[in-house]
């Protein structure tokens, strides 16, 4: 057995090399990939980072915490009697990194390479091994290496400096408390989404999500996730926080800004004094402004009403808002609406689907007032253009075209419109 050593000489070639190479390795950029990343992204980039397990450097803590599946299995040996070691006996004590080793062994099939990581703990010393393979090899061929039951505490003095006492914003539907009648130790409870919290301790959670974030709401109930932000030695890739997995990653889990105040100052800053007009007809409420007073009334807003939005105020936890909306006439409308597409329930009022962001008369300005009136209760008379029977009525599914195309037949379920030289004829 030797000692990995560090040769300087060779490390100093080695990044050269690397240099060397890349200048000939490139590739574009991805400006969507560059803007998408948020704020928790950037977050975790600058304080969190990934130390994969060929780079961790001596003094590296970590406390033991065996997983049930494989706590039969020792992790451990002890350094001088290269025995194994019961997992119990090192359950929650903190170790110590203090390097690797690298054990060669000469066989008659040749040379047999396997790397010992050495910890320290309470003065004695440990190792893990990985069989068959010497330290570089190790996350090269399985960059989600890991040791079993190793938390990295790093991640967890990190959040405790950076989040403490912090106010963040939960992204997930449900959290957990502790239960000492459960099997589990936890039970699973429903939490509004974006709740407003003060982070009120930080400990540890498991291997695979290290940081437990216990969390306060304003009305002094006590919750808690635990999440991966770094990944080191939790044995996840980025990719796997996929389905069930994906509020386990500290980015998607936890918000350190109110998504809903975000979302309203987009939308204000793009559609606010915006002209508009409803899609279908929609229900509102009316405002009447009187010399002593303020009605309100519910009416329906018929389509293609021109509009102008005059404010946007969010309410609820689910990216919810109420529009108001000012016609030709003053008068002032409310309606809501939802800020944000939900592709699973796929949501009837979010904005984009119920509002068309222009001013549509004038993109006909030849369609009169009496028409549009027609056009908005989807009723159509003869001497109508195309134009006017497709605002009214739709696309048809079929369109027949006879002689010299002056004549056109369009078809719809349960009419039939005939057209000549581009005007309506006959309804039937």
């Amino acid at each position: 057995m030797r000692i990995i050593v560090s040769i300087l000489i060779f490390t100093f070639y080695s990044i050269l090399s690397v240099i060397a190479q890349n200048e000939y390795l490139v590739k574009t950029s991805s400006p969507q990939q560059a803007s998408s990343a948020d704020e928790e992204e950037l977050f975790i980039e600058k304080n969190f980072p990934l130390e994969l397990l060929n780079k961790w450097t001596p003094g590296t803590r970590f406390m033991f915490i065996p997983n049930n599946r494989n706590a039969a299995f020792p992790v451990f040996s002890d350094y001088e009697s290269e025995k194994d070691v019961d997992n119990y006996s090192l359950k929650n004590k903190i170790l110590s990194f203090v390097g690797t080793e690298e054990k060669v062994s000469n066989l008659s099939i040749g040379t047999n390479y396997s790397t010992r990581f050495i910890f320290e703990c309470d003065s004695k010393m440990y190792y893990h091994e990985i069989k068959n393979m010497r330290l570089d090899e190790i996350t090269e061929k399985n960059p989600r290496a890991a040791i079993n039951g190793l938390i990295f505490l790093k991640d967890v003095d990190k959040a405790k400096e950076l989040l403490l006492g912090q106010t963040i914003y939960i992204q997930t539907e449900s959290a957990r408390i502790d239960d000492a009648n459960s099997y589990s130790g936890y039970k699973e409870v429903p939490i509004p989404k974006n709740m407003s919290a003060t982070v009120t301790a930080i400990g540890v959670g498991n291997q695979n999500y290290p940081v437990k974030i216990v969390f306060q709401n304003p009305q002094g109930q006590s919750y808690y996730l635990e999440v991966a932000i770094s990944r080191t030695n939790s044995g996840m890739d980025i990719s796997d926080f996929q389905a069930d997995k994906k509020m386990k990653y500290f980015a998607n889990a936890i918000s350190l800004t109110d998504k809903a105040t975000d979302i309203v100052s987009r939308i204000k800053s793009k559609y606010l004094n915006h002209p508009v007009y409803p899609k279908k007809t929609l229900e509102a409420k009316r405002q009447i402004s009187l010399e002593t007073d303020r009605e309100t009334s519910r009416v329906l807003l018929i389509r293609y009403t021109p509009l102008t939005i005059k404010a946007i105020e969010a309410y609820g936890t689910k990216n919810q808002a109420i529009v108001t909306l000012e016609d030709q006439n003053d008068i002032l409308y409310q309606v809501e609406v939802d800020l944000k597409y939900d592709v699973i329930i796929k949501n009837e009022k979010y904005i984009e689907d119920l509002f068309c962001f222009e001013d549509i008369r004038k993109k006909y300005p030849g369609i009169t007032v009496a028409r549009w009136k027609l056009i908005a209760n989807g009723n159509v008379e003869s001497g109508m253009s195309t134009d006017e029977c497709r605002l009214s009525l739709g696309n048809p599914f079929e369109i027949q075209f006879k002689k010299d195309h002056r004549f056109e037949t369009w078809f719809y379920n349960g009419k039939t419109l005939e057209f000549e030289s581009g005007t309506l004829l006959h309804i039937k």
